[in-house]
């Protein structure tokens, strides 16, 4: 007990890991019969071992009856994840689309506006002490001010325009980091579903591999040439479109025995 509390009160340990889905006793119970029914015919069959002495190879696939359903099964409940996932991110990728292209139209007003501030030219000293009617006897600072007024409103508003489509910019990128973010962890809670599917159906498949291997006649020669054949970690999960499959390095599982 006292070590179980000093492992909740680490930092990084504030609440206990989440319970595998529940192994219902009646799905124990049919992939224990099946095992047994399936080992007392004979099934997988298995050829012959010609040197018991070596170690084998490469196992092949196994695939019976149950072994297929328990795949497919799994393969059902993955897709249906990936169902619901595009459900569920359609309208933050439509809004993603539609922010991207309203970026690309903002990225292009902060542009001319940034152009338009800088083509702006200053009055040359003859312009700003150049008099009009009535100003002969003004006095030079006035004229100057006079002359320079346009320019420095011009200016203003340029400047209050160029702020306005780069603070547009900015909220424009905000909300497509937002979007990107939310349909990232959609598309992560998705792949965590369909991968505690699949290794529950592997968790399955185990149990039924297991009695399998006990009641067979050939149980020994079975469980050396021969692996279950089970469900693989669908291509949507990883961009990459690698597969984590039994028996391969990345996606090594204990062979039950």
């Amino acid at each position: 007990m006292a070590r179980q509390t000093a492992a909740l009160s680490h930092p990084h340990w504030d609440r206990r890991p989440a319970d595998p889905i529940r192994y219902r006793i009646t799905a124990r119970i049919a992939d224990w019969w099946n095992g047994r029914q399936d080992a007392r015919a004979g099934l997988p069959a298995v050829a012959p071992d010609p040197d018991p002495t070596e170690p084998p190879h490469g196992r092949s696939a196994a695939f019976t009856p149950h072994l297929e359903k328990l795949r497919r099964m799994a393969n059902d409940a993955m897709h249906h994840e990936l169902v619901h996932l595009q459900q569920e991110v359609a309208e933050p990728a439509y809004q993603l689309a539609r922010a991207g292209a309203q970026l690309v139209e903002a990225e292009r007003a902060l542009t001319r506006a940034q152009e338009a501030l800088r083509d702006l030219k200053a009055p040359t000293e003859d312009e700003l002490r150049a008099r009009r009617v009535g100003e002969t006897d003004t006095d030079e600072s006035v004229v100057r001010k006079r002359r320079l007024a346009p320019y420095l409103e011009r200016r203003a508003r340029l400047e209050a325009h160029r702020q306005e489509a780069e603070e547009a910019l900015v909220r424009l990128r905000q909300t497509r980091a937002e979007l990107q973010e939310r349909i990232a962890r959609s598309q992560s809670v998705a792949a965590a579903r369909a991968r505690r599917i699949h290794e529950h159906s592997w968790r399955r498949i185990g149990s039924y591999w297991q009695r399998l291997v006990r009641k067979h006649p050939a149980g020994e020669q079975l469980n050396r040439t021969l692996r279950p054949g089970g469900p693989e970690v669908p291509g949507w999960i990883d961009p990459a479109g690698e597969r984590v499959t039994a028996g391969t390095a990345a996606g090594a599982r204990p062979e039950p025995t």
